[in-house]
């Protein structure tokens, strides 16, 4: 069953919250508050309880108002809910630790769990990345989730659907931290020069009909600095994105603004109306543009220079004969003479 306990008055809440994070050392006054949101005061101290009850630390004080208490970064789906759009399109699940999440939402989409199910976890024993790699998914450190489709498109649209998903994780991180992230085709997400997330999408085909009967998109973010270092296969290529020294109102529900950002970005991005746009950010985020690479494909192994991406997110090449090629699937590394 689907999540559907927001009320009509949601944006109010929004905006509340808004206010208290954005101010979040100093003490706001309910007429101040109302003021802002042209609401009575009363307005104000109605929804203040209701923050409340979903769990938001706010302290109260009269003659002084209302303060939001610095809080942990736990994942909490009720959190994630409440940073929704749409939030009755989801059913998210809380795990501690999992396998994968790929893995166990692979499986309930073959015991017939509905599109919109979203599975989150505090870490993984054995998380997935690409070409059966592993995904360094320690616990308190990182937020991993996959995202469960059931597209009615035919094959070749769906193709763009890591693409799609990377512009949307990109722009999530960019909104919430105000930084300025690559992506290194096809889908991963670089910040000065190393990686912070990988994302991995598995589905099932059916042949007959050139239809996908499920997708599962796989995303882990390096969010917080590891409290052991990297693994060496990592620890020349990935960071994180808040180092533990960091203590600053970023923390606050962090990892449950991620999964909720990117769901609302993924339902913008995804919508072929707006895929001409995602196309225009993932060209501008292009972090592979202008380098030597090497692509594997298969056992084919082909090297260049990256000159663009396509209008179907193809990896435009110019190989050692000035031919120029579209690579549709693939692992690209950069050449060593880029360093």
């Amino acid at each position: 069953m689907k999540h559907n306990h927001l009320d009509k008055n949601k944006s109010t809440e929004h905006l509340i919250l808004h206010f208290l994070e954005q101010n979040q050392d100093k003490w706001l006054s309910g007429q101040a508050l109302a003021e802002r949101l042209n609401v009575t005061r009363n307005t104000i101290w109605r929804h203040i309880n209701k923050l409340k009850a979903k769990g938001f630390l706010i302290e109260t004080s009269t003659g002084l108002g209302y303060r939001l208490k610095p809080s942990s970064d736990r994942l909490d789906k009720d959190r994630i809910y409440f940073y929704l759009n749409h939030p009755q399109k989801y059913d998210i699940k809380i795990y501690d630790s999992v396998s994968s999440t790929n893995t166990l939402l692979k499986e309930k989409a073959k015991n017939n769990a509905a599109a919109g199910t979203v599975l989150v976890a505090n870490s993984q024993m054995s998380g997935k990345g690409r070409l059966g790699r592993n995904f360094f998914s320690p616990p308190d450190t990182g937020v991993y989730f996959s995202l469960l489709l059931r597209p009615t498109l035919h094959f070749d649209l769906v193709q763009s659907s890591p693409a799609l998903a990377a512009v949307a994780l990109a722009q999530s991180l960019d909104f919430l931290l105000d930084i300025k992230t690559e992506i290194k085709w096809v889908n991963d997400i670089y910040l000065d020069g190393k990686k912070i997330a990988g994302i991995l999408s598995e589905g099932e085909l059916d042949f007959e009909n050139k239809q996908i009967k499920y997708l599962v998109i796989g995303l882990g973010v390096n969010v917080y600095e590891p409290n052991t270092d990297f693994p060496e296969e990592f620890r020349e290529r990935a960071t994180y994105l808040i180092n533990n020294s960091n203590n600053s109102r970023e923390r606050d529900n962090l990892r449950n603004k991620i999964v909720a950002t990117f769901l609302n970005k993924w339902e913008f991005y995804s919508d072929p109306k707006h895929h001409k746009q995602a196309l225009e950010i993932f060209r501008t985020k292009n972090f592979l543009l202008d380098k030597q690479v090497e692509v594997k494909v298969q056992a084919n192994s082909i090297k260049g220079i990256v000159r663009d991406i396509s209008n179907e997110f193809e990896l435009i090449i110019e190989n050692n004969n000035q031919e120029i090629l579209y690579i549709n699937h693939g692992e690209a590394t950069l050449h060593k003479s880029n360093s």
